[in-house]
């Protein structure tokens, strides 16, 4: 099994008319509140985004984005707003292609760009700047320019774009004197005393960093420096580099865009107190090693692939990130996020809601150890690897790579690793007893690609099977004993053994949002329990202890210890000590349809199972 190792952003924008209105003078007010709208409120839509960078000059939010391929003259759209809820649409950056482009690419005429990528936008010597980037598809025959402004305001006589032509060029690695890097996804950064410098990169061997010089181009001899680099062809792109409290932080985008709701973009961080690195991720692993990258932020309910992010710091007090998401609610159309940036007491980005946030309960499935029946082993990502890992037994040692979520993808599910982002598939499609099961990216968008979807059925005492979808329904198989750290899953037919049965135990705390009502979840109110909107300031959030080693837990709330018990009235949340009740004891097996059931010996309960 393929894939490309390069997959050109779509630009999917819709057609713009300019909305002009008055001049806005430096004496404005600052721009309003991003207050979130309340969950009872209707949800404004996003706009359509991709790839956006955010800046702010005189009480206005300014977002430049990729143009739209689909639409003439719409060369890099802008928008505004005063509260990044609602926005205003303005005149693109371009509307011809700058003439500079076609030859310096070297390419026929007939084959001209229609559109342009990835902008960033900064203020410096007096005027804004935005960089932006083409390229040809599938190669990194790349091109990186620069136009300017004195102002963002259509309205004052100071606006008007120049295009300041080229700042970078790439070359097809495959021809002779190609190059290794691609001239693609421009972002700047200045350091305290005044130095800039322009990132750039995708895919061809990583991100790079080059010195910027007062006209907004690249010194001459100025040699690149090579920061970050993941294994081919795993993705990395979209650098986004900011400076705070003496770190400069390193934002990037992992994994595939442009894939509807399909793709799996997420966003990480890393960080060096030089910019020019070397940087390391929050557990110190450099962004040079093919492991490196702390995960920030990633794709749930609607908010498909949450990536292309662009960072801005100190907009009135605040900081913020923008990026783009794949509406699931719209076939996928990609959107505008803005959300708000803080700082945990380590240093680290915290990256919080969209200032238009979602409606529906939870951040997205939870996640899970799997765990085989009768051993205290998990099913692990083996090494911590990626694309070809294989999927092995391994010894409990609660990291990320131990760490899985189950997601129903039409007609099967999904089994995706918290670590690599890969999924667990059929390797190679090889639908055979004794197949073995590895991960890989997901492919699931491909027609007749069963082999990355499983199936649960129930086994005695609350174990679950876990079988392909493919033609034989074959399940997973400890091929050795299950206490064995290093004992391999496989594919095999049923036959009902215990090496076929497996549990699932959700990592941390989670919600248990009701499966007829997605903005609902269990919550606490007195002695009872009820289904009620999501609040953070209830007690909503549940722990699952296991008992012993069965397939049984406690289900403890977070907030107070009490224990979910059932009676003949149904739920109640009742404190227990010592050993639960058969009433407090609970089995947890996961459905065909994206829920869970929540079963002991007195009732059974459909739930969804989130993060909080």
């Amino acid at each position: 099994m393929t894939r490309s190792s390069m997959v050109r952003r779509w630009a999917w924008v819709a057609v713009i008319a300019a909305t002009l209105t008055s001049a806005v003078a430096s004496s404005l007010p600052a721009a309003a509140s991003a207050t979130p709208p309340s969950r009872s409120e209707v949800r404004p839509t996003d706009p359509i985004a991709h790839d956006p960078t955010m800046v702010e000059e005189n009480g206005w939010y300014y977002v430049a984005i990729t143009g739209d391929a689909g639409a003439p003259h719409t060369f890099l759209p802008l928008k505004r707003s005063r509260d990044l809820v609602h926005w205003q649409e303005l005149a693109p950056v371009f509307t011809t292609l700058p003439s500079w482009i076609v030859p310096t690419l070297g390419i026929d005429p007939s084959a001209a760009p229609k559109d342009l990528w990835a902008p960033d936008l900064s203020y410096s010597h007096g005027e804004w700047r935005l960089y932006y980037a083409v390229s040809q598809f599938g190669k990194n025959t790349s091109v990186i320019g620069l136009a300017t402004t004195k102002t963002l305001d259509p309205a004052s006589p100071g606006y008007g774009w120049q295009d300041r032509g080229l700042v970078l060029k790439s070359t097809d690695y495959r021809a002779a004197g190609g190059d290794s890097f691609n001239a693609l996804d421009p972002n700047i950064v200045t350091e305290p005393d005044g130095q800039s410098w322009l990132s750039y990169g995708s895919f061809f061997s990583g991100i790079y960093l080059h010195k910027i010089d007062a006209t907004g181009k690249i010194p001459s001899g100025d040699v690149a420096v090579h920061i970050s680099e993941r294994a081919a062809p795993d993705a990395e792109e979209n650098s986004s580099i900011v400076y705070h409290g003496g770190y400069y932080y390193l934002f990037l985008s992992f994994d595939y865009c442009c894939r509807s709701v399909e793709s799996d973009y997420r966003t990480v961080v890393a960080r060096s107190t030089s910019v020019t690195g070397p940087y390391v991720d929050e557990a110190g692993v450099p962004m040079l090693n093919d492991k490196g990258g702390t995960e920030v932020m990633r794709g749930y309910n609607e908010f498909v692939g949450a990536g292309g992010a662009d960072v801005l710091l100190g907009a009135h007090g605040q900081d913020y990130v923008v990026n783009h998401y794949y509406d699931a609610t719209d076939s996928g159309t990609p959107r505008l996020n803005v959300r708000r940036l803080s700082w945990d007491a380590s240093g680290w980005p915290v990256v919080g809601e969209p200032i238009n946030p979602s409606r529906a309960a939870g951040h997205g499935d939870a996640y899970v150890k799997i765990q085989p029946r009768g051993a205290a082993t998990v099913v692990e990502n083996v090494g911590c690897g990626y694309e070809g890992a294989n999927v092995a037994l391994g010894t409990d040692s609660g990291n990320l790579c131990q760490e899985w979520q189950l997601s129903y993808r039409n007609n099967g599910s999904r089994i995706q690793n918290r670590f690599s982002n890969d999924v667990a598939e059929n390797a190679a499609c090889n639908n055979v007893d004794g197949g073995n099961v590895a991960q890989w990216g997901w492919l699931g968008f491909l027609p007749n690609n069963d082999c990355q979807r499983w199936s649960f059925s129930g086994a005695p005492d609350g174990y679950s099977t876990i079988s392909t979808i493919q033609p034989g329904g074959r399940s997973w198989t400890a091929e050795g004993p299950a206490s064995t750290p290093g004992t391999n899953i496989a594919v095999d037919a049923p036959t009902g053994s215990v090496s076929q049965q497996f549990r699932f135990q959700p990592v941390g705390s989670v919600l248990l949002g009701s499966a007829g009502d997605e903005t609902t979840t269990l919550g606490i109110a007195g002695d009872r329990v009820v289904f009620e909107p999501r609040s953070e300031q209830r007690p909503q959030e549940w722990r699952f202890v296991e008992i012993g080693s069965t397939a049984t837990y406690r289900v403890v709330s977070t907030a107070n210890g009490k224990l979910l018990g059932a009676d003949l009235h149904g739920l109640d949340a009742t404190y227990g000590h010592g050993t639960p009740s058969a009433a407090q004891t609970w089995t947890l097996t996961p459905g065909n349809d994206g829920t869970w059931t929540l079963a002991n010996s007195v009732t059974g309960q459909k739930v969804r199972l989130l993060l909080p």
